[in-house]
């Protein structure tokens, strides 16, 4: 009784030898069938966080936004629009095939809204930080990084302004 869209466009960019630039942009959307039944409390898209927050049986999509604390930026139901923003700037330290290690600075803007008379697209938090990425054959890749959220999130005051996070597989978290 309900459909669900997510688009995602990425884009890399090599500025200088080795240097990439990594743009991602993505938008999700839950919407319903009948007026009736509403929009299902199933698929609903959680936001904030590294998306390492555990199990839950109701098909969640978390999404990371680093800098800030897990499923912070959503309601407690979880939301049926999602939007967020990434630029990563890039650098190898190590191309071994065995063991590929680069350093990563970025910028990360997103949000969730609660029906489309609620979206707007300059209605974000926003934040910054470094990290790490190593990728072992073995395992997979594992990240680390350090963010630092601009934004206040309203009910939420004892969250702390920097965080680490701590990240395994590609497409985790990501919309």
């Amino acid at each position: 009784e309900y459909y669900k869209w997510k688009l995602t466009a990425e884009w890399f960019t090599e500025l200088a030898p080795k240097l990439v630039l990594m743009t991602r942009s993505g938008f999700g959307f839950l919407g319903y069938y009948s007026r009736a039944k509403g929009i299902s409390p199933f698929e609903r898209f959680y936001l904030g966080g590294a998306a390492l927050t555990g199990f839950a049986l109701d098909g969640r999509e978390i999404i990371a936004l680093r800098g800030y604390d897990d499923l912070s930026l959503s309601p407690p139901e979880g939301a049926n629009i999602v939007m967020k923003q990434t630029l990563e700037l890039r650098y190898p330290l190590s191309l071994n095939p065995s063991a590929t290690i680069f350093a990563l600075g970025f910028l990360e803007a997103g949000n969730t809204y609660d029906g489309i008379e609620n979206f707007d697209p300059f209605r974000i938090y926003r934040s910054t930080g470094v990290g790490v990425r190593i990728f072992l054959p073995m395992f997979g890749l594992m990240g680390l990084d350090y963010g630092w959220r601009f934004d206040d999130v309203p009910g939420r005051p004892a969250m702390p302004q920097g965080q680490f996070h701590f990240t395994i597989g590609m497409n985790l978290g990501e919309l």
